[in-house]
C-alpha cells in the first residue's frame, strides 16, 4: 500500500504543458504524445508521493509498457511512409527503453527519492528533445510526402 512522503520542494517541477510545438499534425501521433506527457506528469506525481517500492515499479511498467506501444506504432507509419530515417529513430527508441530499465533498476535498488527524481529528469527532458527534433523530422518528411502525392 503506497505511503505518502511529504513532499520535498527541492524536487523540480517537472510537469509538461502540452504546447502547439510539440504537435506533429499527425493527429495519431499527436495524440499518443499527449498521451505520453500526461503518464510522464502522473508518474511524477506517483513517484514523489510514494516509497512503496512495488507500486513505484508497477508505475514504471506502466509507462514503459506505454512507450513501447508508442514506439511500435510511429514506426509502423514511417515505414508505411518510407521513411529514410526508420533505423535512426528506431535505435533512439531502444536506447530510451535501456536508459529507463537502468534507471528503474538503480530506483528498487536504492530505493530512494534520488533515484525517483532521475527517472522523472530523464523521461521529460528526453520527450521534449525527441518530440521536438526527431519526431519533427518525420512529420516533415511525412508532410512533404504528402504534398507530393497532391
Amino acid at each position: 500500500m503506497p505511503t505518502a512522503n511529504t513532499l520535498n520542494p527541492a524536487m523540480n517541477d517537472v510537469t509538461i504543458h502540452w504546447k502547439d510545438k510539440y504537435k506533429l499534425d499527425i493527429e495519431i501521433i499527436d495524440l499518443q504524445h499527449q498521451y505520453f506527457a500526461d503518464l510522464i506528469n502522473r508518474l511524477s506525481a506517483q513517484l514523489k508521493q510514494t516509497d512503496n517500492l512495488q507500486y513505484q515499479a508497477a508505475l514504471i511498467s506502466e509507462l514503459n509498457a506505454y512507450a513501447r506501444f508508442h514506439f511500435i506504432s510511429e514506426e509502423n507509419l514511417m515505414q508505411q511512409a518510407s521513411y529514410p530515417g526508420l533505423q535512426h529513430h528506431k535505435k533512439l527508441h531502444h536506447d530510451l527503453t535501456d536508459q529507463l530499465s537502468v534507471r528503474e533498476s538503480r530506483l528498487e535498488l536504492s530505493h530512494g527519492e534520488a533515484e525517483a527524481e532521475s527517472i522523472i529528469d530523464f523521461l521529460r527532458d528526453w520527450f521534449l528533445h525527441h518530440t521536438v527534433e526527431e519526431d519533427r523530422k518525420f512529420a516533415d518528411y511525412f508532410h512533404g510526402q504528402n504534398r507530393s502525392a497532391d
